[in-house]
């Protein structure tokens, strides 16, 4: 149960009436938007350096692919698994609560999805259920980050070698993040890494492939798509539209803003050479960016007591992407959503009625993902938000759930 230090609330007490218009209509995103003017505007007329070089010198390794979205790459990734294992094996092991992109590029590459535990007090897999799930049937088995979160490797490791295949570590929301000295993303036998919004490097759209198989990286085939002036417009406009006095905005329009779909519509195509351009201007900030954000972390945990915190695996430095909370299935009031609170994916993916077509035939049961999908709220912890209004987020989600 969430437990609020006493003295923080002593300290920061409940704000009681006196809010003005001007506050009521400021809301805050409840992740990172900010890229800075100068990298977009560099981006329409020149590149300031080879953005797949950069982030592979980043990661410490010789060669990545780059394409339109993390889950175009991941499709791509199993597509070229299952031929080469010439359709013999056709379940992919996948985290019970993780994003539906997942879910959505296995089901387009024509596999079926298959789900181990994970136990919410630690956001860790349960791998008694993940040995349980795994058969002569399973192709690859996929890894995750959860808000960029260190999860340790070492076991997923050994049971991908002892089943004899590829394991998928999925880093979308944990660039920059490492565990016992190892960027997250490069433990793997493939690394996955996403720059939409709300990533550790939020260009807009566009992902990045990583891995120890140069010759199943090269037959990922992309076709060129258009300069992506137009993607760059749209993150130029997230950056008016995302300011606190203006969120409200397309907050209040029906535009599905952080909705979580099931959708393998997706396109696949490489990256744009213009969305190239700004991760490159954009990647020397991506230190900075997590550094504010380990400092906002660092905030909430000093507000709650330390048996509410998701505990960090040892040798490992977070992203926090979002600041994860087990706190309950109370509904999140305005007033909390306007500073940037927000719940993550709606269900674990075994009840999503959506995706249980492509499930196999008799899962392993997932309670603990079902629990997390409940009781999850993320604090935001981007650059927008200060020490003083971490701390005001920390006494009202407190005073959310009566603690």
């Amino acid at each position: 149960m969430l437990t609020f230090k006493q003295d923080q609330r002593k300290n920061n007490p409940e704000p009681v009436n006196g809010y003005n218009l001007f506050k009521n209509l400021t809301w805050y995103p409840p992740a990172e938007t900010k890229i800075s003017w100068s990298a977009i505007l560099s981006a329409f007329t020149r590149s300031s350096g080879d953005f797949k070089n950069k982030l592979c010198n980043y990661l410490g390794v010789s060669q990545c692919v780059l394409a339109n979205s993390g889950r175009a790459l991941l499709y791509l990734l199993l597509n070229t698994l299952k031929k080469r294992d010439e359709e013999r094996r056709d379940e992919i092991l996948v985290p019970g609560y993780t994003c539906y992109s997942v879910a959505a590029s296995i089901a387009k590459a024509g596999l079926k999805i298959n789900v181990y535990d994970l136990d919410p007090a630690t956001l860790q897999p349960d791998f008694n259920s993940l040995r349980k799930a795994t058969s002569e049937k399973t192709l690859a088995i996929i890894f995750q980050h959860l808000s960029g979160i260190p999860t340790s490797g070492y076991e997923f490791k050994k049971i991908a070698q002892e089943t004899g295949v590829p394991l998928i570590e999925d880093a979308a929301q944990a660039l920059g993040g490492s565990i016992d000295s190892h960027r997250l993303g490069t433990i793997g036998d493939f690394g996955l890494f996403s720059f939409g919004r709300g990533k550790p490097l939020p260009i807009g759209g566009g992902g990045a492939l990583i891995g120890n198989n140069n010759d199943i990286l090269s037959e990922l085939e992309l076709k060129l798509s258009n300069k992506g002036y137009d993607s760059l417009i749209s993150t130029a406009l997230t950056q008016v539209m995302s300011k606190p006095s203006i969120y409200w905005i397309p907050e209040m329009l029906p535009l599905g803003l952080g909705e979580t779909i099931f959708d393998t519509g997706f396109d696949t195509s490489a990256m744009q050479s213009v969305i190239q351009n700004l991760a490159g201007n954009s990647m020397d900030t991506l230190d900075e960016l997590n550094a504010h954000r380990r400092d906002i972390a660092k905030t909430y945990k000093e507000a709650f007591d330390d048996e509410c915190v998701i505990p960090i695996t040892e040798g490992g430095s977070a992203v926090y992407t979002r600041f994860p909370v087990m706190a309950g299935s109370t509904t999140i009031p305005k007033e909390l959503k306007r500073l940037g609170v927000r719940r993550m994916y709606p269900k674990a993916i075994a009840d999503e009625e959506t995706i249980r077509l492509h499930l196999v035939d008799d899962p392993v049961p997932t309670p603990g993902a079902s629990e997390i999908a409940g009781n999850l709220i993320t604090l935001p912890t981007h650059m927008g938000i200060t020490q003083t209004l971490a701390r005001e987020i920390a006494s009202k989600v407190a005073a959310m759930c009566q603690f």
